[in-house]
């Protein structure tokens, strides 16, 4: 009983909304009319306003039933035409009705009874002089709900598109999130197990000890496309960390970070595959100790990410770029931010690549929808 009445409430106060709004709109309609036949006859504009607006204040009352109408019948397809016929048929109706609630006021202000002109006679006249006119005003209301209802779907359909496009976006990270991470633990599980081949037990235990933190650092992170970048830093820190047991003394590894560019946030395991990368096709091919870098940067709106090492290059066959790891950087982060971020590879002057990521910076406390992007 409470939901009907609710219901019946909301219905109401819907229909009070239209006959407010067809009231007004009719209030503006009258207001030139009656000034018009004010200058012509100076005298009685309160009844010459009257007479204005009672035409429009029929329609207010025949509002709620018109648009009723309107909805029930849409002009739209697949049945366009049918529902079209329906509704001009429907306005020669209307306009009847409309003009039959005129009959009494008019007849009231404008005295027909008076000049001598029964009812009949006046209602027959009234339909003669103001039946085209009410059709046309009819079409007009047509017209303007249809197009109002064409913007609404637009908009409708348009916010149901960019919905589908972040799902879609949301999907396309998870995959390649999934794949990255697989990833991610080989390599380092390969690292420990080119210690133990090694025998050096007392590394392996330590790496192994490196090697939980860091799978509980992915794990806790599972499903979060971006972090701080702190965190990011330490878990290449983490992995270095392994790296370096493993190389003993001929990995030198250098972390520069902007002190500005801690809070910033990042896509989850940005940095972990251009390391990787680094160190496998670049300092691992080098017969003397290797250098590498890790710095963070912010330029203006923009957050700039290095990897450096020294190893043989691009050139030398060094340093791949269209790796697992790679591929996947470059692809989310275009998902992410679009064609104008991104990842490159170059070699540097004296040997060895540079791996650049440009990002928005966006600090933790700023949402990313608001985040000031370059």
């Amino acid at each position: 009983m409470k939901q009907g009445g609710a219901l019946e409430s909301a219905g109401l106060s819907a229909m009070r909304r239209v006959w407010m709004l067809g009231m007004a709109a009719g209030l503006l309609g009258a207001v030139p009319h009656a000034l018009r036949a004010y200058a012509e006859e100076p005298r009685d504009f309160l009844l010459k306003l009257a007479l204005a607006l009672v035409p429009y204040s029929a329609w207010a009352l025949l509002g709620p039933l018109v648009l009723a109408v309107f909805q029930r019948i849409p002009p739209e397809r697949p049945r366009l035409l049918r529902h079209l016929g329906l509704l001009l048929v429907a306005g020669a109706g209307f306009v009847q009705v409309h003009v039959l609630l005129l009959a009494p006021v008019l007849s009231a202000l404008q005295q027909w009874s008076a000049h001598g002109v029964s009812f009949t006679e006046g209602l027959w006249r009234l339909l003669l002089e103001r039946g085209a006119l009410g059709y046309f005003e009819y079409l007009l209301f047509l017209a303007a709900w249809s197009a109002l209802r064409a913007t609404r779907h637009l908009r409708e359909r348009e916010l149901a598109e960019s919905r589908l496009a972040v799902q879609l976006a949301e999907a396309r990270l998870q995959a390649l999130r999934a794949q990255l991470d697989p990833h991610f633990l080989f390599n380092t599980l390969n690292a420990v197990a080119g210690l133990v081949r090694q025998q050096r037990n007392p590394e392996a235990v330590e790496a192994l000890a490196e090697l939980g933190h860091l799978l509980r650092a992915s794990l806790e992170g599972r499903g979060d496309h971006e972090v701080l970048l702190e965190d990011e830093l330490e878990l290449v820190r983490r992995f270095l960390g392994i790296e370096q047991l493993r190389f003993g003394g001929h990995l030198e590894v250098h972390l520069t970070p902007g002190q500005d560019t801690l809070k910033a946030r990042v896509p989850a395991l940005i940095l972990q595959p251009l390391v990787e990368n680094a160190i496998k096709h670049g300092i691992a091919r080098k017969a003397a100790r290797g250098q590498l870098q890790v710095s963070t940067a912010r330029q203006g709106n923009r957050l700039l990410l290095e990897v450096r090492d020294d190893g043989p290059g691009l050139r030398a066959g060094g340093a791949g770029g269209t790796g697992i790891g790679v591929a996947n950087t470059r692809a989310r982060i275009r998902q992410l931010y679009g064609e104008r971020y991104g990842l490159t590879l170059e070699d540097l002057p004296g040997g060895g690549v540079l791996a650049k990521v440009e990002l928005p910076f966006v600090e933790e406390k700023t949402d990313m929808t608001r985040g000031t992007r370059g």
